[in-house]
This record gives C-alpha cells, sequence and structure tokens, in this order.
C-alpha cells in the first residue's frame, strides 16, 4: 500500500470513530471540480508538517458547516451546547494531527515520524505547490459538503 491507501484508511477510521461522519472520494477531477465550485468558498485551511521516512505537509480545507459539524463531534457537544471561539480550530488541528498520524504510523509502524504543531486559519489557503510527490483528494463529507485534502511529500 502507498501513503494515498493509508490516508483513505485513516480518513475512514477517524472520522468514523472520532468524529461520527463520513466521506466519500469524488469519482473523478470533474465531479469534485463541479462540487467544489458550486459549494460556498472552503472556511478553513489547516496545515500539518511531518517529518521521518515521508517527510511533507498536509493541507486540510473545510467549509463552515464541515468545520462546524466535526468540531461539535469531536468534542462530543450536543445541541445547544456552545461552541466557543477558537474551540472549533482547536478541533480541526486534531484532527488533523490524528488524521496524519494514523496515516504514517499504518505507512510504516515501525519508524518514528515528528508531527509539527498544526495551524488553522480562517479563509482557503494556498496549498504548498505541487510536486512529483503529492496527492490530492476532493470529496464530500456525509452531508455533501466539500472537503480537500493536499499532501506534498518527498
Amino acid at each position: 500500500m502507498n501513503l494515498r491507501d493509508h490516508l483513505f484508511a485513516a480518513i475512514d477510521e477517524t472520522l468514523d470513530k472520532m468524529a461520527f461522519m463520513s466521506f466519500s472520494a469524488a469519482a473523478d477531477a470533474a465531479v469534485a471540480a463541479d462540487a467544489a465550485a458550486a459549494a460556498s468558498p472552503f472556511a478553513y485551511t489547516v496545515r500539518l508538517g511531518f517529518r521521518g521516512k515521508v517527510t511533507g505537509e498536509l493541507t486540510l480545507y473545510f467549509t463552515e458547516k464541515t468545520a462546524v459539524a466535526m468540531s461539535r463531534n469531536l468534542l462530543g457537544l450536543r445541541d445547544g451546547d456552545e461552541l466557543f471561539p477558537g474551540t472549533k480550530e482547536d478541533a480541526l488541528k486534531e484532527f488533523a494531527n490524528i488524521l496524519m498520524g494514523r496515516s504514517l504510523s499504518l505507512l510504516d509502524p515501525s519508524t518514528p515520524f515528528t508531527l509539527q504543531i498544526p495551524e488553522a486559519r480562517p479563509g482557503n489557503i494556498q496549498a504548498a505547490p505541487p510536486s512529483a510527490d503529492s496527492l490530492e483528494i476532493r470529496g464530500m463529507f456525509d452531508d455533501y459538503e466539500p472537503c480537500r485534502l493536499v499532501i506534498g511529500y518527498r
């Protein structure tokens, strides 16, 4: 298996067990581009660098609706519970940390990896320029909100 396969496995596992959500990758680039264009712009960008056998950066893009739903689910908040300022960004950073950590441990359980402190920012921040060793996954969360994951690595 390659990093892409491990990332998909980690996405399914992490979303199912921790955020109670599902993810489906777009069938092809045209479907993903149409879905992203039809939706509101991404409200949050989360970046996380990693080093080890594979070194690179994960960039995740979330719509506001997905960011709120994921944060509430990760934190175990019920309807009516307040999502305090800054908490949403912290939850998105923790999701990135868990996702990348799990992906890398699936890639090579015997090799240590270092994860940098993730950063979350409002808006659609440009990912690192694509390289031969980058991958981009576009898809939808369970309520048809678009999501974009970009990993540049070497």
